[in-house]
């Protein structure tokens, strides 16, 4: 028997999970020195291939075999590899996002029961422990971190087909127990294309704000909705939608875990709003969002309030302004609007998370 290295061991480990992983996303399961070798890194592939462990089909997909499944024998797949073209796709989607979580320490599980420990269910799994999710969401499964149960999707370049409604079925609350209701979204996004893509899903959503965002409530459906190809954009039902990127991943779960906490921190004594569409709390004539999380309809919220207030000023005076709290790599997301940045009265504080304040 060949004697298989402990980085080989480990992809295959994730494989007899997940089925298939495409080849490149293989090669990072094998880069445990972070070496970045691609061609050091496809030789330590070729043994799985030569002595038949996996199969690298024609598409760059690599699928486990049977000896490969013998080596794990007590590991049950966690989503079935469908025939089709679509199916395979989506599969290799849930796999490498699993992949993406457990470079940070979150391990993937068909269900919840047994522990409170940070975990992802893959959607196969979430869809037996909840009912009235419509078929055509993309989510790749849910993430249970903190108090929050947040639908994941590999979103890449933020070109994808998305289901306005179809994503809106993992809220339902008429369906299942509270427990099983999607509480908020996590977009994972390509390194270095993070600014470009929220700005993409900011502006879709900005374009149709006032039907978006007017209400977080809809009639629920259990027929499938139209198909079609359309860009990203969010609704007040979706709650939050954190956007990170896979070398980000850890430093953003930490803050979305915390995110409550900081905001309490921030709030002292100051009046709650109650209204995400108004910020988190005010002390006036201020409203401040928090935002130390990159969430991107917390972004759009205060760029609605801020370009309703503009509007307003125009033909009344108002004392009110807002303030918002963020990391110093989300200031370029502001940017997206200058009139906002330039307007009188408005504020910016940046977040700095080892020290829990805010500073000019």
């Amino acid at each position: 028997m060949t004697k298989l290295k402990n980085k080989q061991l480990r992809l295959l480990r994730h494989l007899a999970q997940f089925e298939m992983l495409d080849y490149l996303s293989c090669l990072r399961l094998l880069d445990t020195e972070n070496t970045y070798d691609r061609v050091a890194l496809s030789y330590a592939f070729r043994p799985l291939t030569k002595h038949k462990y996996v199969r690298r089909r024609r598409d760059d997909s690599v699928i486990i075999l049977a000896k490969g499944h013998k080596l794990f024998p007590k590991i049950k797949p966690l989503i079935t590899l469908g025939g089709g073209t679509g199916g395979r796709e989506r599969a290799n989607t849930v796999s490498r996002t699993a992949m993406f979580l457990n470079e940070v320490g979150v391990e993937s599980r068909a269900s919840s029961e047994g522990t409170g420990a940070t975990c992802f269910i893959p959607s196969a799994c979430w869809r037996k422990l909840r009912t009235g999710i419509l078929s055509t969401t993309r989510f790749a499964g849910i993430l249970l971190i903190g108090e929050h149960r947040l639908a994941v999707y590999d979103i890449g370049d933020g070109n994808m087909e998305w289901q306005l409604r179809a994503e809106g079925s993992l809220f339902y609350r008429s369906y299942g127990g509270y427990e099983t209701q999607a509480t908020g979204m996590l977009f994972i996004c390509d390194e270095n294309r993070r600014e470009e893509v929220a700005e993409k899903i900011i502006r879709q959503t900005m374009w149709s704000r006032k039907q978006l965002l007017g209400s977080s409530s809809e009639v629920e459906r259990t027929r499938p909705v139209q198909y079609v190809r359309a860009p990203i954009r969010l609704k007040a039902l979706y709650e939050r939608v954190y956007l990170t990127t896979p070398s980000r991943l850890y430093e953003s779960l930490a803050e979305i875990e915390q995110e409550s906490r900081t905001i309490a921190n921030f709030r002292q004594k100051s009046a709650e709003t109650h209204d995400p569409a108004q910020g988190d709390y005010e002390a006036w004539p201020y409203r401040y969002f928090v935002n130390t999380a990159t969430d991107l309809l917390k972004f759009v919220y205060y760029f609605a309030a801020a370009k309703s207030l503009l509007a307003l000023r125009k033909e009344h005076y108002s004392e009110l302004n807002y303030a918002i709290i963020l990391p110093k790599q989300d200031f370029g997301i502001l940017r997206i609007y200058p009139d906002i940045v330039n307007m009188e009265g408005a504020e910016f504080y940046e977040y700095r998370p080892a020290e829990n304040s805010s500073s000019d």
